[in-house]
């Protein structure tokens, strides 16, 4: 496929966008100051739109890439964003001067990779050492990734995709993006979107596993979340709690006994 043809399918994903009313969305994530010194913070908007789109908040090009230390996977595919075709002619200002001015005939496709798909050198969003528990989600298959964003979540779990997307250092939000992980392998796929009952298990869990590892967290904010899953459900916070129990037991016990197995294996 020749750049133009490249460029211009670029230009229908972001029209596409404004057709289909997703815009506002995908631009209140583009235009959130990305990290100092990563290359898409200086990209137009049109750009981190696409970015966007390709489910990363950091993509550079092949070279870009090698200079910060990192390499691109092997089979990992590029994504397009847009570089403009410019041109400078000679005009006459009012005053009967000539001047040069740089004018955009079009644009051309430049191919970039996405952080999730490259290796190597630490990143400067990603924490100095990982949370507790990583292991685990080594384990269950599942790939662990920092983003400077993460749509409007702090994190989120992509059981399809395999892997485990975080937008902060918070050990608690891995553990709550950890224990949806294991709900979906001890009780088959979950539903898709924030249910209360899944939510509610999945923050009673990251808390009990913040007790044991982070027992400084302060679980004020476990408390109102699984609160206002509450609400959402119709039931007081006690009874969604005890509703939801036993499965909380299962997933704890099936992050706790892989994580009891691999420090076997070390031994």
């Amino acid at each position: 496929m020749n750049d133009s043809k490249k460029a211009k399918e670029c230009l229908q994903r972001i029209v596409d966008l404004f057709k289909e009313g997703n815009i506002p969305k995908a631009l209140a994530v583009a235009t959130i100051p990305p990290q100092a010194g990563i290359p898409s913070a200086k990209w137009s908007v049109g750009n981190r739109v696409l970015q966007f789109l390709a489910d990363t908040s950091d993509a550079r090009g092949f070279r870009q890439w090698q200079r910060a230390g990192r390499k691109v996977k092997k089979g990992a595919r590029a994504f397009c964003i847009l570089g403009p075709n410019s041109r400078t002619i000679k005009e006459t200002d009012d005053n009967g001067q000539e001047v040069e001015k740089v004018i955009v005939t079009g644009f051309h496709a430049i191919p970039v990779f996405r952080a999730e798909d490259t290796d190597g050198e630490s990143l400067p969003y990603e924490p100095a050492d990982p949370p507790p528990l990583v292991d685990v989600a080594e384990e269950f298959g599942l790939s662990v990734s920092y983003q400077t964003f993460a749509s409007k979540y702090y994190g989120c779990y992509q059981g399809d995709a395999k892997r485990i997307v975080l937008a902060t250092h918070s050990a608690q939000v891995f553990f709550h993006e950890l224990a949806h992980a294991a709900h979906h392998r001890v009780e088959g796929d979950l539903k898709g979107g924030q249910i209360p009952s899944q939510e509610i298990i999945a923050e009673l869990a990251a808390a009990s596993l913040a007790q044991m590892y982070c027992p400084e967290t302060n679980l004020g904010f476990s408390y109102e979340y699984v609160k206002g899953y509450a609400k959402q459900s119709k039931k007081s916070i006690e009874r969604a709690c005890l509703a939801v129990l036993n499965t909380v037991g299962r997933v704890l016990d099936e992050i706790l006994n892989a994580h009891l197995l691999l420090k076997v294996e070390v031994a």
